[in-house]
């Protein structure tokens, strides 16, 4: 296991990645992401697996989520041209999430961001301890390839939130959103290791999945 930290001093970003398997199309991580600041937003490429440095996130196809102290955006709706959309799903483990459900992928309005609707992706305790603590919801996402196509694949990554804190045992350091993820980005639903449909179309994939996510 190897373990990266990614400094952004510009942005004063920090995040710490875990990565556990990357193995072409399946991405699997852990990311600690610093979103103490309360003006700007942190991005993050999820196929990177890091923080990334967005001028206009209104025009950027090159993040997927943005943290901001407990606030959560994704790439699509009001909050960017990418067209992600979310589903969550409760009563179910990360681990037995192995396919992409069929439903309503949803994406950030003006009125509400993907990840508050319901009871949102966390709890707050209030007094005496205020601690911030993840829900127990699993976040499917749904990303387009080419946002700008009629008809387009669509990725998938399945989310969970582990923590609020720099140290998560004693609720020290809030403002730290961990996640973990896994991300498929071969075209299909699936969340296991799986075999393209053939080498040509994997590569028209991958050719279509690397140039969008470098806008």
């Amino acid at each position: 296991m190897t373990r990266l930290m990614y400094t952004t001093l510009l942005l004063a970003f920090t995040i710490s990645t875990t990565v556990l398997t990357v193995d072409g199309e399946l991405h699997q991580n852990t990311l600690t992401v610093d979103a103490t600041d309360r003006e700007n937003w942190a991005y993050v490429n999820l196929t990177e697996g890091e923080t990334v440095d967005i001028a206009d996130a209104a025009t950027s196809m090159a993040w997927d989520l943005g943290f901001k102290r407990t606030g959560v955006i994704a790439n699509g709706g009001v909050s960017g041209p990418g067209k992600t959309g979310a589903l969550a799903l409760e009563d179910i483990s990360f681990e037995d999430v192995l396919k992409a459900p069929e439903g309503e992928y949803v994406s950030d309005t003006e009125q509400i961001t993907t990840f508050a609707r319901g009871d949102g992706w966390y709890t707050y305790t209030g007094p005496p301890n205020h601690w911030v603590l993840p829900n127990p919801k699993i976040y499917v996402l749904r990303i387009p390839a080419d946002p700008t196509a009629s008809e387009s694949p669509y990725y998938y990554a399945k989310i969970r939130f582990i923590g609020y804190y720099e140290n998560n045992e004693t609720k020290e350091g809030s403002g730290y959103i961990s996640i973990e993820y896994v991300l498929q980005d071969d075209g299909t639903r699936t969340f296991v290791e799986s075999e393209p449909t053939s080498v040509e179309a994997r590569g028209k994939l991958t050719t279509t999945w690397a140039s969008i996510k470098s806008k």
